[in-house]
This record gives C-alpha cells, sequence and structure tokens, in this order.
C-alpha cells in the first residue's frame, strides 16, 4: 500500500500518467523455506522513460581494494540487505494501474504508483539514486574511481584516522568500519 497513492472510488487518474498492470508473484525461499509475496509491475507494457535508468554497481576490483584496507587498518567487515529496498524509494515515472483483488476493498480503483515498484523500468535508477541521497545526507561522498564506493573520514578509538567505507550492489550493502554496527 506505501507505493500507491489511492484515488477515490470512481475519479479517474490524472492526464499525463501511464497505465500499468500489475501481479502477484509467490515463492518459497529455499534458504529458510519462508513464504515470500511481491506485487510486480509488468514493465514490458509501458514505452522507455525520459528520464535515466542506468543504475550501477560496484566493481568486483573496489570490494577486493576495500576487503585489503580493511585487513591492513584493523576494521571490521559487515554485510546487509535493504529488504524491500525499491519501495523506499519515490519513482521517476509517472504511473498508474487499476487495483485488483489483492487490495480487498480497494478492488477496481485507481491508484497513482509512487514508489519504485518492481518491474517498473527506472525502479533500479531510482532506489540509486534515493541511497546515493540517503548517503550525502550522512556524510559520505562518493568514490570517484568507483560511484558506489561511499567514503566518510573516520577515527579509531585509539586515534587512528582512516575512511569509512560503504560499498554497495543494488540493496546489498558492504560496510568497512571500527563498529560497523553504527556506521
Amino acid at each position: 500500500r506505501a507505493a500507491f497513492m489511492f484515488l477515490e472510488p470512481g475519479s479517474m487518474p490524472p492526464v499525463g500518467l501511464a497505465y500499468i498492470g500489475v501481479h502477484m508473484i509467490f515463492e518459497i525461499k529455499m534458504e529458510n523455506f519462508q513464504f515470500k509475496a511481491r506485487l510486480v509491475a509488468n514493465g514490458n507494457e509501458t514505452g522507455t522513460p525520459t528520464s535515466l535508468t542506468y543504475a550501477s554497481v560496484v566493481s568486483r576490483e573496489s570490494v577486493r581494494i576495500a576487503l585489503m584496507l580493511a585487513a591492513l587498518n584493523g576494521l571490521e567487515v559487515k554485510t546487509s540487505d535493504i529488504e524491500n529496498a525499491y519501495l523506499t524509494a519515490p519513482t521517476q515515472e509517472k504511473l498508474y494501474t487499476k487495483l485488483g483483488p489483492e487490495f480487498g476493498p480497494d478492488e477496481g480503483q485507481f491508484a497513482v504508483i509512487v514508489r519504485a515498484l518492481y518491474g517498473t523500468k527506472s525502479a533500479g535508477a531510482s532506489f540509486r539514486n534515493h541511497l546515493a541521497e540517503c548517503m550525502l545526507y550522512l556524510g559520505y561522498e562518493s568514490c570517484k574511481a568507483d560511484p558506489d564506493v561511499w567514503i566518510r573520514p573516520a577515527m579509531k578509538s585509539n586515534g587512528f584516522k582512516y575512511w569509512e567505507i560503504i560499498l554497495y550492489y543494488v540493496d546489498d550493502l558492504l560496510c568497512i568500519h571500527e563498529d560497523p554496527t553504527i556506521a
């Protein structure tokens, strides 16, 4: 529901928005046998967006260099996954859909898509841009050699200066820090 702005019953979507269908995908995660359901947009139903849809990912070489720096500086390395990552980002596309039975009493109404749904053409770029804004807000800067390596100067408790490093690959993060749980 967070991905939609529900329109009043019987109202039509605003002019200038493109229609896109959505459907549910159900799966069982093999590593822990959990059930997972995800609402996915039918990206093949829309044209190419005018905004940039490319979303870069960290290079293998950058990961190797960062791990070497962690080892040389005695820093910890932690990984994490951002759950429902795309739904945290505002969408760049102007889309609407008609709600299906999975929306219960709202079935048949129109809704404007306001978050980057899986399946939309610019979802990856929308999330990457949103994450970059968050990193800048936290005081990190993007590395000139690899834009998916984010660095911030820091100091260990013993006075040793180093760089905090966060690398990201879509919605997976690698954090290198004296205490990565606080980075």
